[in-house]
């Protein structure tokens, strides 16, 4: 029953489909972490674990960290900033905090993998798009990272790539890198981000009992086109929503499941 996908939707937040022994790990390291930083709760986590990520860190398992900031803005706690990538060593050792570009960059050069093959450089690349788009992150986009083409002069490698946004919800833009490795080490990373984020979350699930039939269907309209992506929004919508507007909310989502929204 829907009910019951809306009750577990804060447990699955954390838990990935399929976890390894170092991931189940890293995970009650950084909920331990979390719980040190008074606010932290209200972060949505989930674990970085494609995208190259394993390949270039096998030392550590990344997370994303984002607060999101609809449908109202949400102070972050400091040291955390409204979208963080936090690496988390498999052995001993403190996690690393990384909130911007620069940060990434500092634990690329002290962490990453050192790279031989143009294979080994992909994968990255990869990695860097994907923690610097979780960096962009506002809770709802939805970002495809791709690399590609590579260039090699001599003990230089260069990649460009990208990770565009799905455009389901209006959103356009992504994020752009090109990064070069020397002697297999990370020299210099460019990073352009340009993103425009469409539909949000706001006010719609209390508009869906609205007295006005205009309303309504303008709420129905704009929870089906975001689909799945607003499923948080209305799993907190619903938490705390009357018998007759918990039924509207199943209603919604029934229909953006059956339409593969």
């Amino acid at each position: 029953m829907l009910s019951r996908t809306f009750a577990l939707l804060a447990i699955l937040t954390l838990v990935p489909a399929v976890r390894a022994d170092d991931v189940t790990d890293a995970e009650a390291k950084l909920k331990e972490y979390l719980l040190g930083i008074k606010g932290a709760e209200a972060g949505r986590v989930s674990s970085l674990t494609a995208d190259g990520m394993k390949e270039t860190f096998p030392d550590h398992v990344l997370f994303a960290h984002v607060i999101p900031q609809f449908p109202l803005a949400r102070e972050a706690p400091a040291p955390l900033k409204h979208a963080n990538v936090i690496a988390i060593p498999k052995k001993d050792g403190k996690p690393v905090l990384i909130t911007d570009a620069k940060e990434l960059e500092k634990f690329f050069k002290e962490n990453a993998r050192a790279v031989k093959k143009a294979e080994e450089v992909g994968a990255a690349a990869s990695a860097w798009l994907r923690a610097a788009a979780e960096l962009s992150q506002d809770g709802y986009f939805k970002f495809t990272v791709k690399v590609g083409p590579g260039k090699t002069e001599g003990n230089t490698f260069t990649m460009t790539g990208e990770a565009p946004v799905a455009p389901s919800n209006g959103d356009k833009g992504g994020v752009k890198a090109t990064l070069t490795f020397k002697d297999g080490k990370l020299a210099t990373a460019e990073t352009k981000v340009d993103l425009k984020a469409g539909m949000r979350p706001r006010c719609q699930a209390t508009k869906l009992l609205d007295p006005d039939p205009i309303v309504r269907l303008m709420a129905e309209d704009s929870l089906r086109v975001m689909g799945s992506s607003a499923n948080h929004y209305l799993a907190e919508q619903y938490a705390k929503a009357s018998p007759a507007l918990r039924e509207a909310i199943e209603r919604i989502r029934a229909k953006s499941v059956a339409e593969g929204r």
